[in-house]
Order: C-alpha cells, then sequence, then structure tokens
C-alpha cells in the first residue's frame, strides 16, 4: 500500500472541523497506527493512541476524545469491546468511531451501533480515511 503522507486535501474540508478535537488512534499494528497518528497531527488534529481495546477503554475513562479510530481485531479486549463500552458504560459525550478492519464481515454487527460513523477497510487509503475524520467533525 503506497501512502503519501504529505496529504493534500480540499481547503474547504480543513475548515470544516475544529483542529482542536482530540482522536484516538486504536491499533495493535504499530505500522498503521503511527501512520495515521503522523497524518492526523499534520492536519493539525490532536492525536493520542492506544495498543489494544484494554488502553482504549483506560484512556476512553479518563480522557476527552471527540473521535476515535478503531481496529477491531485486537489482543486482549477487541474492538467490539470498546464499542460496548462507549455504547453502555461510558457517561461522557460519545465520540464517533471509524472502524478500521482488514474482516469486514466482523464488522456487520458493530456498524449499527451509535457512536460507529463509517467502517473502512484495511488497507485503506489514507486520504479517505482524514476525508473521513473530516466528515464525522462536520457532523458533530
Amino acid at each position: 500500500m503506497a501512502v503519501r503522507l504529505l496529504c493534500d486535501f480540499p481547503k474547504a474540508y480543513r475548515r470544516l472541523s475544529n483542529p482542536n478535537k482530540k482522536i484516538l488512534v486504536v491499533d495493535d499494528d504499530d505500522s498503521i497506527r503511527l501512520m495515521v497518528e503522523r497524518v492526523l497531527r499534520r492536519e493539525k488534529f490532536e492525536v493520542d493512541s492506544a495498543r489494544d481495546g484494554h488502553e482504549a477503554i483506560e484512556k476512553l475513562a479518563h480522557n476527552e476524545y471527540g473521535m476515535v479510530l478503531l481496529d477491531l481485531m485486537m489482543p486482549r479486549v477487541d474492538g467490539h469491546g470498546v464499542i460496548q463500552y462507549l455504547e453502555h458504560e461510558r457517561n461522557a459525550p460519545k465520540p464517533w468511531v471509524i472502524v478500521m478492519t482488514a474482516n469486514l464481515q466482523s464488522a456487520t454487527a458493530t456498524t449499527a451501533a451509535k457512536p460507529v460513523f463509517r467502517v473502512l477497510s484495511k488497507p485503506f487509503d489514507i486520504e479517505q480515511l482524514v476525508t473521513h475524520v473530516y466528515d464525522a467533525h462536520e457532523v458533530q
């Protein structure tokens, strides 16, 4: 998968969102997590990350996020567990979730969950991911 790290998105998208919104990137694949973090920081978003669902839930319990970019298949607690936490146990405002998964079949039940904004199939186009991030911020 070829990735352009210097993303050139239309200026209209840059005006849509509040660049101070904090995004949590959750993926057990270091290369994907670090690439997504890097691109979003270049887009002036504040970014935090977690290596698995357990770490994500810990961060969600103590921090406010406007969005979570979430892998589904991870060790300890998977992405489904994180979405359940957001739906049923978290009392704070619920962030939008963009699911990133290599297995779209496992995402079927998850897409019906209220906080899920979009589901992206891995490998995904990084420009498409960032466009979805801006789209979700426009809806907020």
